[in-house]
């Protein structure tokens, strides 16, 4: 009598096709990326809306010059950051979806493009409030209507860079994270199509 089970060779000699991602799980997965980007870019418009009213607001009670530079200058960084938001990081509507010829290739696209303004963050998002937020504590510290010390002054200003440049050093960190996540999203949607 043999050892051998000719079913089990007969499965295991079988001739097999690769493995590929069913389609309405590709369309699943890219829906709800673009529901994700949405619903961020919905946050991020309103965080933008948020600031430019209260510089803006402050912009106009402030009678302090270089405050009140410092609020334009917010404003304006981020009018700047929700006009690269829309151009690089939007969402892609149902039409662009359905039109694709490959529902995977548009699905990898888009986390390509979204990684890429993810990774490039600190130079559309962050750069831009660099400048209005610099003069708007310098202006704050060193106004002549304050009656501290120079030292004092410059502590303040110290401490007020800092903690700035934390603010901005955690932001690019967790956008470096999404981007490295995306990165490993990528790298499964490729491994399974």
């Amino acid at each position: 009598m043999s050892d051998r089970d000719p079913l089990r060779d007969l499965w295991a000699g079988q001739q097999t096709g690769e493995f590929s991602m069913p389609l309405e799980e590709i369309r699943r997965r890219a829906r709800g990326f673009q529901k994700t980007i949405r619903w961020r870019n919905i946050r991020e418009y309103a965080a933008s809306a948020l600031v430019i009213g209260l510089f803006g607001w402050m912009a106009v009670i402030i009678p302090e010059p270089v405050v009140k530079a410092g609020c334009i200058l917010t404003v304006l960084g981020a009018l700047y950051v929700c006009w690269k938001l829309h151009t690089m990081a939007r969402a892609a509507n149902a039409d662009e979806m359905n039109a694709a010829e490959s529902l995977a290739d548009f699905h990898r696209k888009e986390l390509l493009r979204q990684r890429a303004a993810l990774a490039s963050v600190w130079r559309w998002y962050l750069l831009p409030f660099v400048p209005g937020a610099l003069v708007f504590v310098l202006g704050v510290s060193l106004s002549p209507d304050n009656p501290a010390p120079l030292m004092a002054k410059l502590g303040v200003l110290a401490f007020a860079v800092a903690i700035e440049a934390a603010v901005f050093v955690a932001v690019w960190w967790l956008n470096a994270q999404a981007a490295k996540a995306l990165d490993a999203e990528i790298a499964a949607l490729e491994d399974e199509i």
